[in-house]
């Protein structure tokens, strides 16, 4: 009888002091130098080194560039795993700073931020620039056209493309080409016709395929009459 008790008593204790425990090799990864364009392949492994099963709640990228993948969720005492990640460098220069966010049933260690660095370089690339970047009409009439002419140039080293332009009805630009080439510059042709009285505040949004700055604004103000 003594000895059922004790042993309940111990299985008891061993039940309330049992716990999860995760345990990172590295918390952070150093991808280095690689081109803009390139996928990293990076992996983040971990052990259970508690004393209870493991569950991973979730895994969070810190952002859509970047994926993470985990096989399953529950880890028994002393098992390892992995965390996979992908992180797509298109559209970025320069250092780079990214996390996964990983949320499990461990006691001390509820939340764990990974963190993946490196820095992305960009050797062919377009770069755009449009001036005036601010067009301010003043007092105008409904039903009237105004025109004004727009400066875009390419100090990149590769053809430098429209891909998209997002303006009101009011507004209608007007390219010389769609396919500027490296350190050249075009003008573009701006149509304003207003037909609803008021202030008019507005923004043209052209995207291009400058990766460093892929969307380009040019902002408009008039007083219609």
């Amino acid at each position: 009888m003594k000895k059922n008790i004790f042993m309940a008593i111990f299985l008891l204790a061993a039940a309330l002091f049992a716990k999860p425990a995760i345990t990172f090799k590295n918390t952070t990864f150093d991808f280095g130098e690689v081109a803009g364009g390139k996928i990293v392949d990076i992996n983040f492994q971990f052990e259970n080194t508690g004393n209870d099963i493991l569950h991973i709640k979730n895994v969070i990228p810190s952002c859509g560039c970047t994926t993470a993948e985990l096989t399953k969720k529950d880890y028994p005492p002393g098992e390892k795993g992995t965390i996979s990640s992908k992180f797509n460098t298109s559209g970025y220069s320069g250092k780079v700073i990214k996390t996964i966010t990983v949320t499990s049933d461990d006691p001390n260690a509820a939340e764990i931020r990974l963190t993946l660095s490196g820095t992305v370089t960009i050797k062919d690339f377009a770069q755009a620039d449009i001036k005036p970047d601010h067009i301010a009409f003043g007092s105008v009439s409904i039903g009237k056209t105004y025109v004004r002419k727009i400066n875009l140039s390419n100090s990149g080293n590769m053809d430098l493309r429209i891909i998209e332009i997002g303006c009101g009805p009011e507004v209608s630009l007007a390219f010389k080409t769609n396919a500027l080439a490296a350190k050249k510059s075009t003008e573009v042709t701006l149509t304003f016709t207003p037909f609803e009285q008021g202030s008019f505040n507005n923004m043209v949004k052209i995207r291009t395929n400058d990766l460093r700055n892929p969307y380009i604004f040019i902002r408009l103000e008039a007083q219609i009459d």
